[in-house]
């Protein structure tokens, strides 16, 4: 009974926060739109709200395409960049050799700006989706390294030794005690890996494409069309919370023992 109440408690507790957060968001759309009128800021300069939901109905731009343009990439290649950072840090936790000869070159290609890794990847690679991909594995991989290497390494050495003691091996111990223990820490990495992924795919489009939502921004830019470039920022932002907001309810799906989630 006790526990019922506690959860029902944290339930209301939830719905009450994203009451707030949606109420936030509602005063920020209305403050926005009444300061560009009272402070008679030119709209073509920085558009209201009520002129950037007119765009997607009065011009002629594809958004649903290029929304899909930029969303695809960006879970190709977070999808890739998250697996190949699961499979390192798996990697380097099992050798303490190995991780001192691969971290520095992870941590040197995570500090490399992204904006000048890019004109090298196409170089080297063409102007294709490949580069593009993997400019974005390479955004995302770098949490998920870190984060699932410190869960899989911080665990009970306690639990490990009673679990050795009575005959598991090191693949038993990985399966039920490292890799339980990193599920938080995964998650914590997650979020900002998919945070990354658009990221790399705007930057992406910014250096070559004739497609998707980093297209439509700076090709504004050389036409001048504010209200479109900002249509494409409330499409970015609409998708990061629901990329942000998948991943958690992921992760109290998988883990309703881990309350942070």
């Amino acid at each position: 009974m006790a526990r019922s109440s506690a959860k029902v408690g944290r339930d209301l507790s939830s719905l009450t926060g994203r009451g707030l957060s949606f109420l936030s968001f509602l005063l920020g759309l209305a403050l926005w739109e009444v300061l560009v009128d009272v402070l008679e800021i030119p709209r073509f300069l920085f558009p209201p709200p009520s002129q950037v939901f007119q765009i997607y109905f009065t011009g002629d731009i594809r958004w649903l395409d290029h929304t899909l343009v930029t969303l695809r990439a960006a879970v190709v290649g977070c999808a890739i960049g998250v697996a190949f950072g699961f499979l390192l840090a798996v990697l380097i936790t099992l050798s303490d050799m190995l991780s001192r000869i691969v971290m520095p070159y992870v941590v040197a290609l995570q500090v490399l700006p992204k904006v000048a890794i890019a004109p090298i990847l196409y170089v080297m690679l063409g102007f294709t989706n490949t580069s593009r991909v993997i400019l974005i594995v390479i955004l995302t991989f770098f949490p998920i390294v870190i984060n699932v290497s410190s869960g899989l390494s911080s665990v009970d050495r306690n639990l490990v030794y009673l679990l050795n003691s009575l005959g598991a091996g090191n693949v038993r111990v990985f399966y039920k005690v490292r890799l339980p223990n990193s599920l938080p820490y995964f998650f914590d990495g997650l979020r900002i890996a998919v945070s990354g992924a658009l990221v790399g795919a705007i930057v992406a489009e910014f250096v070559s494409s004739n497609e998707g939502l980093g297209f439509l921004i700076l090709n504004s830019q050389y036409t001048f069309n504010t209200t479109a470039a900002f249509g494409a920022f409330v499409i970015l932002t609409i998708l990061g919370l629901a990329l942000y907001g998948g991943v958690v309810f992921l992760g109290r799906r998988l883990m309703p023992w881990y309350e942070r989630v």
